[in-house]
């Protein structure tokens, strides 16, 4: 078995131009391009619910119907309407911080497969995992665990599953570690926040929004998390000259 001093020269260059830009476009474009359609649902909602009026009034014809009773059947349907897109909204942030992680996850098993695996390793199925890559890395020098972006990367990590996979494992994880997420944001201003974080339900539905509440701030947090940890990774393997294992 061989040794071979690891390229940083390409791949400073490749992880700037490629995993670093491919990161903070697609935050960008859920941040600027898609969390904004959700910005005029309040006004969506209110004109919904001067539909659903205007069609109950024509609709109905018989002169002991109350009118105060289709009002209330109007304002109904204009907040069930605005509760719906409101889930929606969430859920895409949910989904957007698993994208983000798997987004990284695949970078990682990109860079494992073309320059630390071995040629007749680089299609093992079984070697596909960020601990291959860690556990390589760290025969070669290099604890990532150590970085300072790596905490918020775990928690990412955490919030990827749960969203996937609702309660569970990482989701009794997170919530030691983030309680204030397991709380939708409409509450965390309640004078009762303290109670609802000791009594936090289940996971269920993350996927639809419920249960869960991933904001934008979070994403924020998560993309610059991924970005330092790729700064970080180039300093390290610059200052280390870092030797493969062939």
């Amino acid at each position: 078995m061989g040794t071979y001093l690891f390229n940083i020269g390409f791949w400073e260059t490749y992880i700037r131009n490629q995993f670093i830009k491919q990161i903070e476009l697609l935050t960008e474009s859920i941040q600027a391009r898609l969390i904004p359609t959700f910005n005029t649902i309040e006004k969506e909602a209110e004109d919904f619910s001067e539909r659903e009026w205007n069609r109950l009034c024509s609709s109905c014809y018989s002169p002991d119907v109350d009118p105060a009773n289709l009002a209330e059947k109007a304002q109904e349907a204009g907040i069930d309407y605005f509760i719906t897109l409101s889930g929606i909204k969430q859920a895409f942030l949910n989904i957007a911080a698993t994208a983000l992680y798997h987004l990284f996850e695949q970078q990682v098993i990109f860079f494992l497969r073309r320059e630390i695996l071995r040629p007749t390793e680089e299609n093992n199925m079984d070697l596909m995992k960020l601990s291959t890559f860690k556990k390589r890395l760290v025969a070669s020098g290099i604890d990532i665990s150590s970085f300072r972006s790596w905490n918020k990367i775990e928690e990412l990590r955490l919030v990827s599953n749960t969203v996937k996979h609702a309660e569970g494992a990482s989701a009794r994880r997170l919530r030691k570690l983030r309680p204030d997420m397991f709380v939708h944001p409409t509450l965390k201003n309640q004078a009762d926040t303290d109670l609802v974080l000791g009594t936090a339900c289940s996971v269920y539905l993350p996927m639809a929004g419920d249960d869960i509440f991933v904001l934008q701030d979070d994403i924020s947090d998560y993309k610059n998390a991924l970005v330092d940890f790729w700064n970080e990774f180039i300093i390290a393997c610059s200052d280390s000259n870092v030797i493969i294992p062939t």
